[in-house]
C-alpha cells in the first residue's frame, strides 16, 4: 500500500482481550508500520494497541445484560460505524459476535476487507445467520477443525490456523497421577456465573465431603473478579475450600474438575483432567437459549469430541446431589477416569492448525495487499 495501513480490531471480555492482544503482536512483527486501532482491554493496549474503547465500559452476559446497557452498546456501536468509515483498511473482530456481526456488514458496505478471527457459533445457535455472515466477511479464521469445512461447503472462504491454547498460549503439560490431589472448582469467569455456579459446587462439595471425609476443594480464581465474592459464597457454606487456587495449578494438579461450561472445559481436558460440567442460567436467558442452540451438548470438549465424553448437568438437572454423586463415582473409578482421559490424548494434535494468530496475521497482510 501506498500509505501506512490502519487495522481495526474488536473484542470482547477476558478471554477475546487475551487472543486479540497475540495478534496485535504478531501483525507488530509482520506489519510494523501499521496502525492498529481497537476496542480491547489491557492486554490489547499492553500488545501495542490504540485503545479507542475499553471492553470493561461494556462487559455484559446474557440477553437480560444487553437490555441493561442497551443505551451504552448503541453508542459504542455508533462509534465503531464512524472509525470504519474514516480510512480503516482492514477490520478484524475477534468472537464477540452480538456486535461484530453488525460491525461487519458496516465494513463491508463501507469498502473495509473483513477478517472475522474466532468464528461465531453459528453451527451452535443461529445457522440462518449463516447468509449474513457470507455477505460481511472476506475471510474467516477459525478455531476448531470442523467448522473450515462449515463455512466452505457455504460458499464463505475459511482456514482453520489452531486453536489459540495450543498455537498460542503455553498449556503446562499433563502432571502424573501420583501428583493430583482433590477436587477442583471452576464456576466461571464472569461476577454473574460466579454467583449463580459457586453454590452449586459448594453444595455438591459438602455431599462429597460426608461420603469422604478427606477430599480436599480447592477453587480456581478468576482474575476478574473479586477475592470478596468468592469469600461471602464459600461463607454461607460448611465445607472448607481453599480459594486462592490460580486456575491453570487447579486443573493441572486435581484429580477431578466441576466445570462451568466454557472455554475451562477444554483447557481442562487438554490438561488431561477429568471432569464434570455444569451450568446453569437466569431463566429470562435460558428460555432464549433453548430456542437458538441446536446442538446437544454445551461443553466446548464435547463438541469437539463430537460425543458427551465429560458429565454435563444443564439447568434444571445442574443439581448438587447429581453432581455428587457423579463425582463420587468418577473418584472411586480408576477405570472411567482412565477411560475419559484416554479421549482427550488426541485433543492437542487434533486442535493444531497452522501457527494460530501468526497465520491470522500473514492473512491480514494479503487482505492489504489485495485491498
Amino acid at each position: 500500500m501506498g500509505r501506512k495501513a490502519t487495522i481495526l480490531i474488536t473484542c470482547g471480555e477476558a478471554s477475546g482481550d487475551m487472543h486479540a492482544a497475540t495478534l496485535v503482536g504478531e501483525l507488530r512483527k509482520r506489519l510494523p508500520d501499521a496502525n492498529v486501532v481497537a476496542l480491547g482491554g489491557e492486554r490489547v493496549a499492553q500488545a501495542g494497541g490504540d485503545l479507542l474503547y475499553h471492553i470493561e465500559d461494556y462487559a455484559i452476559i446474557g440477553f437480560s445484560g444487553v437490555l441493561t446497557k442497551l443505551p451504552r452498546l448503541l453508542r459504542l456501536e455508533k462509534g465503531l460505524k464512524r472509525v470504519l468509515e474514516g480510512g480503516i483498511d482492514l477490520f478484524i473482530p475477534v468472537d464477540y459476535p452480538g456486535l461484530n456481526l453488525r460491525l461487519a456488514a458496516h465494513a463491508k458496505n463501507a469498502g473495509v476487507p473483513v477478517l472475522y478471527y474466532i468464528s461465531p457459533q453459528v453451527w451452535a445457535w443461529g445457522r440462518g445467520r449463516v447468509e449474513k455472515l457470507a455477505r460481511a466477511v472476506d475471510y474467516m479464521a477459525v478455531i476448531l477443525p470442523f467448522e473450515e469445512g462449515f463455512f466452505q461447503s457455504r460458499g464463505i472462504p475459511a482456514e482453520f490456523v489452531g486453536h489459540p491454547l495450543v498455537e498460542d498460549h503455553s498449556l503446562p503439560e499433563p502432571v502424573g497421577v501420583g501428583e493430583r490431589n482433590g477436587i477442583g472448582l471452576l464456576p466461571g469467569s464472569r461476577r454473574s456465573e460466579v454467583r449463580r455456579i459457586l453454590p452449586i459446587f459448594l453444595a455438591a462439595a459438602e455431599e462429597i465431603r460426608r461420603h469422604d471425609g478427606n477430599v480436599r476443594f480447592t477453587i480456581g480464581r478468576s482474575p476478574s473478579v473479586p477475592k470478596r465474592i468468592y469469600q461471602k459464597i464459600v461463607s454461607r457454606h460448611s465445607v472448607d475450600v481453599d480459594i486462592n487456587g490460580k486456575t491453570p495449578d487447579v486443573m493441572a494438579h486435581s484429580r477431578l474438575l466441576l466445570v462451568a461450561s466454557g472455554t475451562a472445559t477444554l483447557q481442562g481436558a487438554l490438561l488431561e483432567t477429568p471432569l464434570i460440567i455444569a451450568y446453569r442460567l437466569s431463566m429470562f436467558n435460558y428460555l432464549i437459549a433453548r430456542r437458538l442452540v441446536k446442538i446437544s451438548n454445551i461443553g466446548l470438549v464435547n463438541i469437539i469430541l463430537g460425543e458427551a465424553v465429560c458429565p454435563e448437568y444443564v439447568q434444571a438437572h445442574a443439581k448438587p446431589r447429581l453432581i455428587a454423586r457423579e463425582a463420587i463415582g468418577l473418584l472411586q473409578s480408576k477405570e472411567d477416569r482412565e477411560a475419559m482421559v484416554a479421549k482427550f490424548k488426541g485433543l492437542r494434535k487434533l486442535l493444531s492448525g497452522k501457527g494460530g494468530c501468526r497465520r491470522v496475521a500473514e492473512i491480514s497482510e494479503q487482505l492489504l495487499n489485495h485491498s
